[in-house]
C-alpha cells in the first residue's frame, strides 16, 4: 500500500500581492521567435505608428502656422503642444474665464477637420488669480500645497467645465517634470518629499473626475533625468497611480555646450535606459513629450545628424506612441539653447527652413519624419495602451505557469503578447483529465492577452503537462504550464513587498 493511500497529498499555495520585475543589464529587447529567430523589436511601431508631434509656440495665426509647418516638412502633426498658465482671463465672460479658446479657434477656422491635430497642454501652475478662482493673486508657482488645500478648486473646476464643452481631443500635461531643481513646482524648493506631488495630481485629477470631463487624456511627465539625482528624488516616486495616468511623458535635450557639462548626448544616452525602465514598470504608452538638440561642429557633432539617429531609432521602443519635437529657441530666449527645425516667431504664422543658407536642419526633419512608420493620427488611447508591462526579452509569457489544484477546481492563468507584427491563433492544448478553455483564440498585433482557465474535475493526483500554442506566419511557440492536482490546498497569503 503506498503513502498516497494512507496520507493525503497536499499543496501549499503561496500568492504574492505583486510581481517585482527589474531590468538587467544587456538584456535584449528583441523577443525570441521560432527556432531562436528574432522578432522584429519595431512590431508596435509598424502597426500602431510613432506620432509625428511638435511644439510650435503659439502666435496670431496659429491655424496658418500649423498648415505652414507640415507644408513645410511634409507632414501634418498627429499632435501639438503649447504651454499654458493658471491666470486665465478676468474680462472675459463665462468659461473663457478659465481657458482661452483663441488658438483652438485659428486651428478649426484654419484647418479641415479631417486635418486638425490633437492638442497637448502643458499645464502649469503658475500665476493664479483671486479673480479667475484662486484664493489669491499668485506671482509666480502656486504652492503645491494650497493646491492641495483647495485654494484654486473654482479655477480647476472652470477648466475643466471648459475643456469638457470642446471638440479637441486633449492630451493634459499637469506639472511637468517634476523630479528637477528647475521645476518651480520641485519638492525640495520646501523641503517636502515626492508623496506632496502625487497627491496634488489626485487631488486635480478628482476634479475632472467630478466634473465628467472625457475629452482629456493624462500625461505624466517627468524629466528623463532626476535632478538632485538622489534615492529620494527618484521620478517613480512621484508616480501617482495607473488609475490616474494615461500617457508617460518625458522630456531631455542635448543641450552639447549651451549648459554644463557640455557634453554632446545622443539619443540611446538620454533616452533608452529610461524608457525601457518605464515600461518595466508601468503598463502605460509612452510620450517623448519634448527632445531638441543645439547644433555642434557641424561635422562631429551635427544636429541634422543628430535628428536622422533619433527618429531611427525611436520606433525600437515598443511602448513608445508619440515623439514631440520642440521647435522653438529654450524658454522662448534667442540667446539661449537653438532647438529650432524651422523658424517659428512670425506673428502671421508663416515658417521658413533653417538654417537660412541651406536648411540642412529641416531637410535633416523632413526626411526623418518621412518613415511611414511616423503617422498624422494619434492612436486611440485604448489601442495604444499595453495590456502590461514588459521588460524585455521573450515577448510572450504564461503567469502562473505551475499551478496547485484540487482534483476538481480550477484556476485562472494569464497570456500575454507584446511586440508581434502579424496575427496569431491561440491553441490551448491541456493534459488528459483536465481541461482548459480561451474565451477567444484570435490576438492581433502588436499586443494582446487572454485568460485561459484550467479546470479539473475528478482528476486523480499527481503532475501533469500542457501548454497553449501559438502560431501565425513565420511563427508557432508553445507556451508550458504544469498542473500539480492535489487532494487538497492550502492558501497562504503574503503580503505586498516591493524592494
Amino acid at each position: 500500500m503506498g503513502i498516497r493511500s494512507v496520507l493525503p497529498r497536499i499543496g501549499v499555495l503561496g500568492l504574492l500581492g505583486a510581481s517585482i520585475y527589474t531590468w538587467r543589464a544587456g538584456q535584449a529587447w528583441e523577443g525570441l521567435g521560432p527556432n531562436g529567430s528574432t522578432l522584429n523589436p519595431s512590431g508596435p511601431a509598424q502597426v500602431l505608428g510613432l506620432a509625428h508631434a511638435i511644439h510650435l509656440r503659439p502666435t496670431l495665426n496659429y491655424g496658418q502656422e500649423i498648415m505652414d509647418f507640415s507644408n513645410l516638412v511634409g507632414k501634418r502633426p498627429a499632435v501639438v503642444m503649447y504651454f499654458l498658465d493658471w491666470q486665465g482671463d478676468p474680462n472675459a465672460s463665462g468659461l473663457e474665464r478659465y481657458f482661452d479658446p483663441y488658438l483652438l479657434n485659428t486651428i478649426s477656422n484654419t484647418l479641415p477637420v479631417s486635418a486638425r491635430p490633437a492638442i497637448m497642454l502643458t499645464w502649469q501652475p503658475l500665476h493664479g488669480r483671486r479673480a479667475t478662482g484662486c484664493a489669491q493673486d499668485y506671482p509666480g508657482a502656486i504652492p503645491l500645497l494650497d493646491i492641495l488645500d483647495g485654494k484654486c478648486d473654482s479655477y480647476i473646476q472652470g477648466f475643466a467645465q471648459a475643456l469638457k464643452k470642446r471638440p479637441e481631443r486633449f492630451l493634459l500635461r499637469f506639472a511637468h517634470e517634476m523630479n528637477i531643481s528647475d521645476s518651480p513646482w520641485w519638492v525640495g524648493h520646501i523641503g517636502a518629499d515626492p508623496s506632496l506631488y502625487v497627491a496634488v495630481w489626485r487631488h486635480v485629477h478628482r476634479i475632472f473626475e467630478e466634473e465628467g470631463v472625457s475629452n482629456v487624456e493624462w500625461v505624466w511627465s517627468p524629466n528623463y533625468a532626476s535632478n538632485p539625482p538622489d534615492p529620494w528624488n527618484d521620478l517613480h516616486a512621484y508616480y501617482p497611480g495607473d488609475d490616474v495616468v494615461d500617457w508617460i511623458g518625458l522630456s531631455g535635450y542635448n543641450w552639447y555646450t549651451t549648459r554644463p557639462p557640455g557634453i554632446w548626448r545622443t539619443f540611446p544616452e538620454l533616452y533608452d535606459a529610461v524608457l525601457k525602465d518605464l515600461a518595466c514598470s508601468y503598463p502605460k504608452p509612452q510620450i517623448i513629450a519634448e527632445i531638441g538638440s543645439v547644433e555642434g561642429d557641424g561635422a562631429t557633432f551635427s544636429k541634422a545628424a543628430w535628428i536622422r539617429d533619433a527618429y531611427s531609432r525611436a520606433p525600437s521602443y515598443p511602448f513608445l506612441r508619440v515623439i514631440q519635437w520642440f521647435n522653438d529657441y529654450a524658454y522662448a530666449d534667442p540667446s539661449s539653447a537653438d532647438f529650432r527645425v524651422t523658424t517659428s516667431t512670425a506673428q502671421d504664422g508663416s515658417v521658413q527652413p533653417l538654417p537660412p543658407s541651406s536648411g540642412a536642419w529641416t531637410s535633416a526633419y523632413r526626411d526623418a519624419i518621412g518613415d511611414p512608420v511616423y503617422t498624422t493620427t494619434l492612436p486611440a488611447l485604448s489601442v495604444a495602451t499595453p495590456p502590461s508591462r514588459f521588460c524585455g526579452g521573450d515577448p510572450f509569457t504564461l503567469a502562473p505557469n505551475f499551478l496547485l489544484l484540487p482534483r476538481t477546481g480550477e484556476a485562472v492563468v494569464s497570456i500575454t503578447g507584446i511586440g508581434y507584427t502579424v496575427s496569431l491563433t491561440l491553441t490551448p492544448m491541456p493534459p488528459p483529465g483536465i481541461s482548459a478553455t480561451l474565451p477567444g483564440n484570435l490576438w492581433n498585433p502588436p499586443w494582446a492577452a487572454s485568460s485561459l482557465r484550467i479546470q479539473t474535475a475528478n482528476t486523480p493526483s499527481g503532475s501533469y503537462t500542457g501548454g497553449v500554442r501559438i502560431q501565425g506566419p513565420g511563427l508557432s511557440r508553445t507556451l508550458p504550464f504544469t498542473v500539480e492536482v492535489v487532494d487538497r490546498v492550502y492558501s497562504i497569503w503574503i503580503p505586498r513587498v516591493r524592494r
